[in-house]
């Protein structure tokens, strides 16, 4: 009876061999992660805020009432919209404007609450609205008070190509539709 002494399993060199395969895959895969979860993350939060916007127009014409987009430092502190709060580091409050105050008030019904964009820990920034106005006000008839652009994207400090590609622009027009267009876009055309 003779008995081989082959052994099973893998030599030293075939682990090392294995380990190094694996090294240079996830070298090449951690860059296209990162750019797919930042890529993930400025989707997310543009559709938040498109999907605020299209929410208060909608509410105001179901309501036949004034609708305002502005960002507060609270949801239910009554603060009031300033001029000089950052739509980026802000809570962005829609509400009924039921006073006509163009303003937060007790008289008027909250709709909904958008978190302040750059909670979210990736450093996103949402610009100031172009125009002279820091809020978005939709009519009885869902029609916005100006046309206004915002521009969201992701900082990487002094980069950017950066920008442009992991940037948006949130058009929203006088008839009061919203549309998003690249972050290079010079204007927002009319539609």
């Amino acid at each position: 009876m003779d008995k081989s002494n082959h052994s099973s399993g893998f030599t030293l060199i075939e682990l090392l061999i294995a380990i190094v395969i694996l090294a240079i895959l996830m070298a090449l895969a951690l860059p296209s992660m990162r750019d797919f979860i930042v890529a993930n993350r400025l989707t997310s939060d543009v559709n938040s805020f498109v999907g605020l916007v299209n929410y208060a127009r909608s509410e105001a014409i179901t309501r036949n009432q004034r609708v305002i987009i502005c960002p507060k430092t609270s949801a239910s502190s009554g603060s009031t919209c300033s001029s000089s709060l950052s739509w980026n580091e802000f809570e962005i409050e829609a509400f009924v404007d039921a006073d006509g105050t163009n303003d937060w008030s007790t008289n008027d019904v909250h709709l909904k609450t958008l978190p302040a964009i750059d909670a979210t820990g990736l450093q996103t920034i949402l610009t100031q609205p172009t125009g002279s106005t820091n809020k978005v006000i939709f009519g009885s008839a869902g029609f916005s008070q100006n046309a206004l652009r915002f521009n969201i994207h992701t900082v990487k400090s002094g980069d950017t190509a950066y920008e442009e590609k992991y940037g948006r622009s949130i058009c929203v027009s006088k008839p009061g539709r919203v549309r998003v267009v690249p972050y290079s876009a010079t204007t927002c055309t009319a539609f």
